[in-house]
């Protein structure tokens, strides 16, 4: 056949890595579009055991981010409730990825067990 040439061994080198990667990008893709994208979902549980330290009784908290986006100062509110007494704490996690978990300690002057504690996320912003 006259005026049909033939691929060197290098165009068919890069012709099966530039299709490799393309192949790639395109897979990638497609997996983060069906990985979802729900927003921020940061929730805050309260640990078991409350322990008496320096400063009053020490209320550890985990702050877990179940969405499928980041969430940025992420505020973390407490009240402890004993007889007409309310005091409030609040701290602020700077940044929380997708199913990452911050750890925090609220200290109170009196024991969480004689009274009513409430912890919750109070706000986050989307980054």
């Amino acid at each position: 056949m006259a005026g049909v040439s033939r691929r060197t061994v290098p165009e068919l080198v890069t012709l099966t890595v530039s299709s490799l990667v393309l192949a790639l990008v395109i897979v990638l893709l497609v997996l983060q579009i069906a990985a979802g994208n729900d927003p921020a979902r940061p929730v805050v549980t309260v640990g078991a055991i409350v322990e008496r330290g320096e400063g009053g009784f020490h209320v550890p908290v985990s702050v877990r981010n179940r969405g499928d986006r980041a969430a940025a100062s992420v505020q973390v509110t407490a009240s402890l409730t004993t007889g007409a007494t309310t005091v409030e704490a609040d701290q602020v996690v700077d940044f929380l990825g997708v199913d990452e978990t911050e750890e925090l300690v609220f200290v109170f002057g009196s024991d969480p067990a004689a009274g009513e504690l409430a912890v919750a996320v109070a706000g986050f912003a989307d980054p």
